[in-house]
This record gives C-alpha cells, structure tokens and sequence, in this order.
C-alpha cells in the first residue's frame, strides 16, 4: 500500500504572502500595524499616566488632612514630640492652676448676658471664655485672636449698650 501526496499546489513557505496563508501560518508580529499613530497605546499610556496623577493627589490630600488632623487632635499612640517639644518637669517649677480673676468673672458674666459664653462663672481664661471673645470679635468684625483688647473692649460695651444683630430676631 503506497500513500501519495499531492504538493502540486502548495509553495513554499519563504515565498508566500501574508494573505496566502494557511490558517496554521502567522505573520510576524507588527505592533499597530493596522493603526495609524498606534492610538490604543497612547490612550493606555495617557490613561495610566492620569490615574497615576490622581493617585497621587489623593496621597497627597490625605497626608495634608492627617497632619491637620494630627495636630489638633494627635491619635492615640502617636508621638507629639515633632510637633511640640516636651516641656520638662522639674520639682522646682510645680504646675500651679490658675487663680481666678475678678475681672474673667465680669468678663464672663457680660459675655453670657450677650449669650456668648455660657460656661461657669469661675473667672479662669479658660477654652470656653476665649472661644466667646473669638465669637464677639468675629461679630463686631475684629481679628479673632481670643484676647481682650482694647477694640475689644469697646466692642463689648457696645454690645450691651445696644445690643447686637444675633440676640435680637
């Protein structure tokens, strides 16, 4: 039994074109080479150059909100040392409260009748008392530094002569 092949009509391999192919044969491999430009590559390489831009804008946002964050609050376990120095102890130099003041107490007892403060009438500068000064300079459009002064004061006066805009309706 003999098996005969026809090869009549192929040709060889070196001498075809790409079009003549068999379905088994591939052409070598031209990247784009049915785009001009190449124009999905540059769109991938554009969109990862964005992304990448975004990734780093949201890095950077979100350190600047950790450390703003970080200095009002520090989270628990952190370490404040970089942000203030640790103010040594020393048995010569005891931490001594506050002594209350008669002039805080009128102070206190003026911006609660204006209904700025409304904490205890102990006559310390305490949080509470300085947060009222911001919001009576805030009020008569003066700096919002927390401390009397003398604009201030004048302020003030004005106010419980008068009056002011958010006590009234």
């Amino acid at each position: 039994m003999s098996t005969q092949f026809d090869t009549s009509n192929q040709q060889d391999s070196h001498q075809q074109t790409p079009y003549e192919q068999t379905p088994y044969q591939q052409a070598p491999y031209q990247p784009n080479s049915h785009r001009r430009g190449g124009g999905q590559s540059w769109f991938r390489i554009a969109s990862l150059v964005v992304g990448a831009a975004v990734a780093v804008a949201l890095v950077a946002l979100a350190v600047v909100l950790a450390h703003s964050h970080s200095s009002a609050a520090p989270a628990s376990g952190a370490s404040t040392s970089a942000s203030a120095p640790a103010q040594p102890t020393t048995p010569s130099s005891p931490v001594t409260p506050a002594k209350p003041s008669a002039a805080v107490e009128k102070l206190q007892q003026e911006l609660g009748q204006l209904n700025y403060y409304n904490g205890p009438i102990d006559g310390i500068m305490g949080p509470q008392t300085v947060d009222a000064i911001k919001y009576l300079q805030r009020d008569a459009h003066l700096p919002q530094t927390g401390q009397m002064n003398a604009a201030t004061q004048a302020a003030l006066a004005n106010f419980l002569a008068h009056g002011n805009n958010h006590m009234g309706g």
